[in-house]
């Protein structure tokens, strides 16, 4: 934790000028660190999440200390979104965007996806409204596509459906473009990406039929069971409360609030064996306290 507040009180108080002035790392073997520490990273992500502050540290402390380079731009982000589990959204916003000017200068685009996933997928929409990143997020799901980064492209592809759905997308288009991200994802065999779209993909097919049996957790919807058992088979915390969260705004817009109340209280109970809850910038909690008042 010191490490961690020590970096950010340097970081915070660089600026952009500085930035562009830092040296640039030679030593060869801490390049190859880097590089290791990047890829140790993003496992540790996906798998071992504990481990992921001090992966992220190791690299800033080597950039402080030796100098920038590509992965110096990953290692920003990274502490950016790290940031946000504090709430410290105003220092994660100045580091993140310190990450966009590195990968600029660096000319690092092969990691612009990864870039854009951590700061305008997870912390930029804490600052400003979420509208002002769905085009940068679409701009780094292309240049994952076009340097061969399918999977960081696919899970951009997520945030991005995810975060138009919230701002109140067309429904008809939205529906349109997750036929389409779910068909390609199927198509480079993403399949974790593509179970994570499917709750989102029920739930906008739901609204749109507006019917009068709006429940996804239920008789009603086996797809939808059958993705929650399989989730909890698997203990895919992360499914399991996208699941629920937007089950819980399906059954709140049809008035069924003792449905959507049932869903936070099991997806509160999942958030427990979680590292960090989904929050999607508030969202969560605002429906939350709707369910609540209503």
């Amino acid at each position: 934790m010191k490490d961690i507040m020590e970096i950010k009180m340097i970081l915070t108080n660089t600026t952009e000028t500085e930035l562009l002035n830092f040296k640039e790392m030679k030593d060869n073997s801490m390049i190859t660190a880097m590089k290791f520490l990047q890829i140790l990273a993003l496992y540790a992500y996906l798998g071992k999440q504990q481990s992921l502050p001090s992966l992220i540290v190791q690299m800033l402390q080597l950039t402080l200390l030796h100098g920038i380079c590509k992965e110096s731009c990953f290692g920003m982000a990274s502490f950016s979104f790290l940031l946000c589990q504090f709430d410290d959204f105003k220092a994660a916003d100045h580091i993140g965007r310190l990450s966009v000017l590195l990968l600029d200068k660096c000319k690092a685009e092969e990691y612009r996806s990864h870039i854009y996933l951590l700061y305008y997928g997870c912390v930029r929409a804490y600052n400003v409204h979420i509208v002002q990143c769905i085009d940068k997020l679409l701009h780094g799901y292309h240049v994952g596509m076009l340097t061969g980064n399918i999977e960081n492209a696919m899970f951009i592809a997520c945030i991005h459906q995810a975060n138009s759905f919230l701002v109140g997308r067309h429904l008809a288009e939205l529906k349109a473009e997750l036929d389409s991200f779910g068909k390609l994802m199927v198509e480079y065999k993403q399949m974790f990406a593509r179970n994570r779209i499917r709750p989102i993909e029920l739930v906008v097919s739901n609204l749109s039929i507006s019917n009068d049996c709006p429940s996804l957790i239920g008789a009603q919807n086996t797809e939808m069971e059958d993705l929650l058992e399989q989730a909890t088979k698997e203990n895919d915390t992360f499914i399991i409360c996208q699941i629920y969260i937007f089950g819980c705004i399906d059954a709140y817009i049809f008035g069924e609030y003792e449905l959507a109340s049932s869903m936070i209280e099991k997806r509160q109970e999942v958030e427990k064996t979680m590292s960090r809850s989904i929050r999607y910038f508030g969202m969560v909690d605002l429906y939350d306290g709707l369910v609540f008042l209503a």
